[in-house]
């Protein structure tokens, strides 16, 4: 219990705190024009293809790639993802906040098909990133892929700076509040017994189904990245195929 406490307080105070921070101190105009032009000594195409695993359909659909060995990462995600939407969705319309474009125009580096002008606090695709690896560390409980996971939702944060999307501030709070989206998933899960039973899980593979085919269609405002959003797309639509087949053969069908 104390194992499982740490592991969802600490990221979020972590993550909470250094978003306070930034806001206490106004230290986001300097962190973000210091990192965002580092950051350009990588190429853009490889910041694309980063930032678009933070897309809410392409982390939904990589849970589908783990769904055979843990189908309970679908009600856990869909219910985490559900939570954090709620959270990007209000706070965005609740805050203010101008994109980094918008402030600092062309004195910055900015990547993608789609100039970015509504509100930029917090960042979803952070959310989304941190959703995902935090669903998987609740559910799996391996410590190896819970630290990879976790690096990749924190490189995951750090693109939306390089492509100029968000600010750190943006990035800290996109953070705390995804890994908290997947801890409140993953208990209502629990108590989600509809999701256990053989009409449940044909609901889940059918939706998580049609989450991995919108993906081949997706705009992800980042062209560089197609390969990959197609590549995601064709393994989770066989893996959920997959994870369909044997819920249908299950159940006697």
């Amino acid at each position: 219990m104390r194992d499982e406490a740490e592991t969802v307080a600490v990221p979020i105070l972590i993550m909470g705190l250094l978003a306070a921070t930034i806001a206490m101190f106004d230290l986001n105009l300097m962190l973000f024009d210091g990192l965002n032009q580092v950051f350009r000594l990588l190429p853009d195409s490889f910041w694309a293809n980063v930032t678009i695993l933070g897309d809410a359909l392409v982390s939904l659909a990589l849970l589908s790639l783990l769904a055979l060995r843990y189908p309970q990462l679908l009600a856990a995600g869909l219910l985490a993802g559900l939570l954090a939407a709620g959270f990007t969705r209000t706070l965005k319309t609740l805050t203010t906040m101008d994109r980094p474009l918008m402030v600092l125009g062309d004195q910055m580096h900015f990547i993608g098909s789609l100039e970015l002008h509504n509100s930029s606090f917090p960042s979803g695709h952070t959310m989304a990133a941190f959703v995902l690896a935090g669903v998987v560390t609740l559910v799996i409980r391996n410590n190896r892929l819970s630290a990879g996971l976790f690096c990749l939702a924190l490189l995951v944060g750090v693109s939306r700076i390089a492509v100029g999307a968000h600010w750190p501030m943006d990035v800290a709070a996109g953070a705390a509040l995804g890994w908290f989206s997947a801890w409140a998933g993953w208990k209502l899960a629990a108590h989600w017994h509809g999701a256990t039973t053989i009409t449940g899980q044909r609901l889940l593979a059918g939706l998580f189904l049609l989450f991995a085919l919108m993906l081949f269609w997706l705009d992800t405002d980042y062209p560089q990245a197609l390969g990959l959003q197609i590549l995601i797309a064709i393994s989770a639509t066989l893996a959920i195929l997959t994870y369909s087949w044997q819920v249908w053969r299950k159940s006697g069908v």
